[in-house]
Order: C-alpha cells, then sequence, then structure tokens
C-alpha cells in the first residue's frame, strides 16, 4: 500500500507541476499577444495599415515577446509535451486571438 501511495502522490506531484507549468506558458503567450495588441496592432489599424506583411511583423513580435519571457525549463517542457516550441507559439497565439477578438 505504501509504494502505491508513493507512485500515486508522484504521478499527482507531476501532473500538478505539469499543469502549471502549461499554464505559465498559456499567461506569458496571452500577455505577449495583449502587449503586441496595444502597442502595435491597435495604431496599425486606425491608420488602416494593417496589411498581410504587418500581420506576420505582430505574429513574430508576439512570439519574441513569448520567448523573453519562458523559462528555458518551459521551453522544455512544450518541446517535450507538445513538439516544436515555435509551432505551439504560432499556434497559441493564434487561438489566443480568436479569443480575444470573440469576447
Amino acid at each position: 500500500i505504501g509504494a502505491k501511495l508513493i507512485s500515486w502522490l508522484s504521478s499527482k506531484t507531476k501532473s500538478e507541476k505539469a499543469t502549471a507549468i502549461i499554464k505559465e506558458a498559456n499567461d506569458i503567450v496571452m500577455n505577449a499577444v495583449k502587449c503586441v495588441l496595444q502597442t502595435y496592432v491597435d495604431s496599425l489599424k486606425k491608420e488602416g495599415k494593417f496589411d498581410e506583411a504587418s500581420q506576420f511583423l505582430a505574429l513574430s513580435k508576439a512570439k519574441e515577446k513569448a520567448m523573453e519571457q519562458m523559462s528555458n525549463d518551459t521551453k522544455a517542457f512544450v518541446e517535450k509535451n507538445y513538439g516544436n516550441l515555435d509551432s505551439w507559439l504560432t499556434t497559441s497565439i493564434e487561438a489566443t486571438i480568436s479569443t480575444i477578438k470573440n469576447k
């Protein structure tokens, strides 16, 4: 029984740690997107200059801001559990933008 309890506690601790890491990563992405929207996208939209090239640059800026804030442990966790970090960031940023637009 003791070994089962230790195993269960260990898996629960790992799961809680994983949940905390991915929540932190998602919070970082959300903050990066909000920052880029406020400082870059909104002003271009007001001027009618938010084109495809600007969209690509906004995505790049959001990725850069997110990468700056993520710890190496978080980056390693994402890559281990979700694959390529750049692809995960792109998907997460686009999903975040969609969520913000639909609020």
